[in-house]
């Protein structure tokens, strides 16, 4: 799959860059600073997703948007955003953004959505691909995409309500069967893993100042900063005022 990124920060460039190059199947065809390089190059690079900042210099990433729909090109637009901002994200919805993530993120999400979109862009690759796999093996790979799935469902929804009951009738399968799966292929058991996936989003949420704590539980999917913080340090040891305040002074 084919992959272009638009972001006017360096770092991140160049971290996408690096993440993206290290998977399989996966080709970065161009990286650019702004928009206007970007949409000069789509004239000449082929790109299956491009991977775009909203607020840039000069011209932002919707305008990149637009002009990418008003050509009429079939491409998957996936914006990493600093700002959670409504109108933002309505406009992105409106021009046909098929996900809008926040900074900072989850190197895990970006990936799972991207692999999802492997799956809808090449069907027939994969299927070619499964076809080749021994017949012993076939049991072991359902049982590895099923987890993906769930993974990638927790990737998604991990700041809203997540039940097992909910997550299993997503996937087709019985509650007690799913975590049997998860535990199997993972050695982890599912909800302690959704409990883990949100700790480590909180970290990297709380390295934001401008987030409150009460923010950040209810971004990770606690209505009650108190539960939150009880869950952040059953995990971690410390509270999560006492994590931000150990980062800011370099302590961790």
């Amino acid at each position: 799959m084919k992959l272009i990124i638009v972001d006017d920060e360096p770092k991140i460039r160049k971290g996408l860059f690096k993440l993206l190059e290290a998977q399989e199947g996966f080709q970065v065809t161009g990286v650019f600073e702004d928009v206007h390089s970007a949409l000069k190059a789509l004239y000449e690079l082929e790109a299956d997703v491009i991977i775009t900042d909203i607020k840039m210099p000069e011209v932002s990433g919707l305008e990149l948007i637009r002009q990418i729909r008003e050509r009429n090109l079939n491409i998957r637009i996936i914006i990493l955003s600093g700002y959670s901002n409504f109108s933002y994200a309505q406009k992105a919805i409106e021009l046909g953004v098929t996900r809008y993530l926040l900074k900072p993120t989850d190197p895990r999400e970006l990936l799972s959505v991207l692999r999802e979109l492997e799956q809808e862009l090449f069907p027939a690759t994969h299927e070619k691909e499964e076809r080749k796999d021994r017949p012993a093996e076939g049991e072991n790979e359902v049982g590895n995409l099923l987890v993906l799935k769930a993974i990638q469902y927790i990737a998604v929804h991990y700041g809203g309500r997540i039940t097992l009951t909910d997550m299993a009738g997503e996937l087709h399968l019985s509650p007690n069967y799913l975590c049997e799966l998860f535990k199997r292929h993972t050695g982890k058991n599912l909800m302690e893993y959704v409990t883990e996936y949100r700790m480590q989003k909180a970290k990297s949420y709380l390295n934001h100042v401008e987030y409150k704590v009460a923010d950040v539980a209810e971004m990770v999917g606690y209505k009650e900063a108190k539960y939150f913080s009880s869950a952040f340090k059953k995990a971690y040891g410390i509270t999560p005022l006492e994590y931000r305040n150990r980062r800011q002074s370099h302590l961790i």
